[in-house]
């Protein structure tokens, strides 16, 4: 770029120039100006080709390293044992956190499985518990006593019923019948009632009489020569005061024993008979409400 702004300022001094004067009456073209060549003047001779110069790329040099020692070559061996036991060690450590973790997690199922054993048994003690209670202050119905006196041309039994709880009893049902056959009731007899359930409250601890029966003259006189066998049973069905309890019952069953003379020389006795005495899961009859 200095060379053309060189060049430009020669042109330009030139052309400032005035023009130069030769001898009389001849002028100096100035030197920019183009010649005119001579009529008589002669070509210019060709030039020969110009010359090229081939320029080789470099050439790469590739290094060869000097052989290793033996010193070099026993360090890099004592490297690789290294790294060799290092990587071996951390294996090692890894199995162990493995077999740890395993460990842990077989004890933690095992403590939790005696755990679950454990809330079970808690939860069965508390159950149990709660039952405990609950039977050792509901209400308890039974038979306490059988009464009879004689009533006219009758023979009267009264069953007296008790609560032994702590508690009232909620809708207590009472129904009682009586029969005269000949010989023992069968095993798959339907022990009907014929009145229709009397209704009765107790108190803890109360008694009361309910259910009556009047067994006429003749039949006490057929029991005493032992041509009939006189049986009474009865069934109460009540509730406690707790809740989610089921109903809860009791029934019985004697035969009368007779013996004396009718009309008022009369002993009478009772004896349990067959399977219909006992209360809730001992009765062979289900709850009747």
């Amino acid at each position: 770029m200095a060379l053309a702004l060189l060049a430009a300022g020669d042109s330009g001094a030139q052309t400032r120039q005035p023009p130069v004067t030769q001898g009389q009456g001849q002028v100096q073209a100035p030197p920019d100006a183009p010649q005119v060549a001579p009529a008589d003047a002669q070509p210019p001779a060709a030039q020969g080709p110009v010359p090229v110069q081939i320029v080789d790329p470099p050439l790469a040099v590739r290094v060869v390293p000097s052989p290793k020692t033996e010193a070099q070559f026993d360090a890099e061996r004592r490297e690789r044992d290294e790294r060799a036991a290092l990587s071996d060690q951390f294996l090692m450590f890894a199995a162990l956190l493995v077999a740890i973790g395993a460990f842990l997690a077989i004890a933690f199922m095992l403590q939790a499985f005696y755990l679950g054993l454990g809330l079970r048994a808690m939860r069965r003690s508390a159950s149990l518990a709660e039952r405990n209670i609950t039977a050792g202050q509901r209400a308890f119905v039974y038979l306490g006593s059988l009464g009879w006196s004689a009533a006219g041309d009758n023979v009267r039994i009264s069953p007296i019923w008790a609560n032994a709880g702590s508690t009232p009893t909620r809708n207590l049902r009472i129904g009682t019948n009586w029969k005269a056959s000949h010989g023992e009731l069968p095993v798959d007899f339907p022990y009907a009632y014929v009145r229709a359930p009397e209704r009765l409250f107790l108190g803890p601890s109360g008694k009361a009489e309910l259910g009556t029966v009047l067994i006429p003259m003749r039949d006490i006189q057929g029991a005493i020569e032992e041509r009939l066998q006189i049986y009474i049973w009865g069934r109460a069905t009540y509730e406690d005061i707790f809740e989610d309890t089921k109903p809860h019952y009791f029934e019985f069953c004697h035969r009368i024993e007779v013996a004396g003379a009718t009309p008022n020389n009369v002993a009478v006795t009772f004896t349990q008979h067959g399977f219909r005495n006992g209360c809730d899961e001992d009765s062979q009859k289900p709850v009747e409400a």
